[in-house]
């Protein structure tokens, strides 16, 4: 019965949503004009006054600022044997704002430099690429921080205090630092594993097993004056070698200027989470 177990393995695996919003769809459109050398395609898709700011450590391009200018460099590289261009959503923000691994190779060319690298790109209300930021693989810390300003000065910014404090707590556990011990945690998860008696001291479990854990929003799916509802990431790699990731849809409150309350979901549990955000926006009314 192999082939009757594989189906019944499929159908256990949690369903993943797609990572995508108008950044990424733009940010697609550009590699594949890019692969195909339709350079009049390429302009129409970049901003008259587009910014490239390249803040790797050892290839770096610097700050480009112009159509034009941008191009020309996409050509260089183009003329170097980089022809091989794969692109990874690592997070978006509102529909405007995306997170991307990207991965630029020879692809005829053994010879060829492989590059690699996280960018932040931004596009304006005309779905036009304004602006992108690269940053090495070991700077993803960085790269966050980048998107989450961005989006702050932009679609966040009718609710700035909610994500500022909200970002703030992320940066912080990033940091190593305990969050208050006052939240209230509910964890809706199947297999729950946030105490809600002694949060810091699970905590300090959690990082004894996963000295580097790291946490990063993935996607935000509703933000309002008191909370928000957004996939949230985890990965640690143990003292052993073990690398853990944990997935699920978070939905913290803020009140006077901090995390009142965190309520957890499983991500499949997607629709239930939304609920659960509506029915607390509409006891906060």
């Amino acid at each position: 019965d192999l082939d009757a177990a594989l189906a019944r393995f499929e159908e256990l695996q949690p369903l993943t949503r797609r990572l995508e919003n108008s950044a990424s769809r733009a940010h697609a459109r550009l590699k594949s004009c890019v692969e195909a050398r339709d350079w009049n395609a390429v302009s129409a898709i970049f901003a008259d006054d587009i910014a490239i700011d390249d803040r790797r450590r050892v290839v770096n391009s610097g700050i480009q600022y112009g159509r034009d200018a941008v191009i020309a460099d996409m050509r260089g590289g183009l003329d170097l044997g980089l022809t091989n261009i794969s692109l990874t959503v690592t997070a978006t923000r509102g529909d405007r704002l995306e997170l991307c691994r990207t991965c630029i190779s020879g692809q005829d060319q053994p010879a060829a430099p492989e590059l690699e690298f996280f960018s932040v790109l931004e596009i304006d209300a005309d779905d036009r690429i304004v602006a992108r930021v690269a940053f090495d693989l070991d700077d993803i810390d960085a790269a966050f921080e980048e998107l989450d300003a961005r989006y702050l000065a932009g679609e966040a910014a009718a609710h700035a205090q909610t994500w500022s404090v909200i970002a703030r707590e992320c940066a912080a556990f990033n940091r190593g630092e305990l969050p208050m011990a006052d939240w209230v945690a509910v964890d809706h998860r199947q297999l729950a594993v946030i105490d809600a008696t002694d949060q810091q001291a699970a905590l300090r479990d959690i990082w004894e097993v996963t000295p580097d854990l790291r946490v990063h929003i993935e996607a935000v799916h509703r933000l309002s004056s008191f909370g928000l509802v957004a996939t949230y990431v985890v990965r640690g790699t143990s003292p052993e070698g073990l690398d853990a990731e944990w997935r699920m849809i978070f939905i913290p409150t803020v009140k006077g200027g901090r995390i009142n309350s965190l309520e957890v979901f499983d991500e499949e549990d997607f629709d239930a989470a939304l609920a659960r955000f509506d029915e607390l926006d509409q006891s906060t009314s």
